[in-house]
């Protein structure tokens, strides 16, 4: 399976949501996938107020949580471009805060899911057999001067884990073709540009696209556009629900 979402494509249904707390975020989906298909994978960009507060929560699902503009705070960890937070389904986490700029966040999911539930109120459903994660990575550094990468480059964001997690930045100049590293255990991965595009299909995927690539279909091979690519890669473990 694979499955592309571009920023331009889900600036179409961006929608103004508030939660019960009075928290107001923009909501753009990028990538979502229908009923009963496994991986069914959901990228979304999530807006949030200035001086904004999202209580703390969690959800059914694994999910990758990237930093791209603003500031704030992921519970006691501080939220800058571009961080990598990763949490396990059932794993609370937050409360996320954001700064005087406001926090725009990507959220990767290979399984779509059906909402925070936000604690303590749902902690009963919270599944105690479920390993609880969670997972720092980055700041990851990005230069918009794509076509001056003189070689493929892979820098480690989160180390590999056993279980099949981890994320990557890859590098890769113009016109060529790369793969990520391998890593068995996954259930699949997404493929964010940071910078510069990649050509997919006959189409250019430009700065902030997603690309989810389930394990069948690795390895990968990715094709920087003619300015070069900068990439963040990362992976979910096969465990997901």
């Amino acid at each position: 399976m694979i499955r592309t979402g571009t920023l331009e494509q889900a600036r179409a249904n961006r929608r103004k949501l508030t939660l019960a707390n009075g928290t107001g975020y923009w909501k753009s989906e990028l990538i979502a996938s229908p009923g009963g298909e496994r991986p069914a994978p959901q990228a979304f960009l999530v807006e949030q107020d200035a001086g904004s507060v999202v209580l703390p929560h969690f959800h059914v699902q694994d999910e990758f949580q990237i930093v791209l503009q603003g500031g704030g705070s992921i519970g006691r960890h501080a939220a800058r471009p571009i961080s990598v937070h990763y949490a396990g389904a059932h794993t609370g986490y937050g409360p996320i805060t954001a700064g005087p700029e406001g926090l725009w966040y990507l959220t990767l999911r290979p399984m779509m899911d059906s909402g925070a539930l936000f604690l303590p109120d749902a902690r009963p459903q919270m599944l105690r057999s479920v390993p609880k994660r969670h997972l720092l990575g980055g700041p990851v550094e990005v230069s918009d001067e794509c076509d001056r990468i003189p070689a493929v480059s892979v820098d480690e964001v989160i180390a590999p884990q056993p279980d099949g997690i981890a994320a990557w930045r890859l590098r890769i100049p113009p016109s060529q073709r790369a793969c990520a590293p391998a890593h068995p255990g996954g259930l699949g991965r997404f493929y964010l540009v940071l910078a510069g595009a990649l050509e997919h299909a006959g189409a250019l995927l430009p700065r902030l696209a997603s690309l989810f690539v389930s394990c069948e279909d690795e390895p990968f091979r990715l094709e920087a556009g003619a300015q070069g690519a900068q990439l963040l890669v990362v992976q979910f473990p096969q465990h997901a629900s």
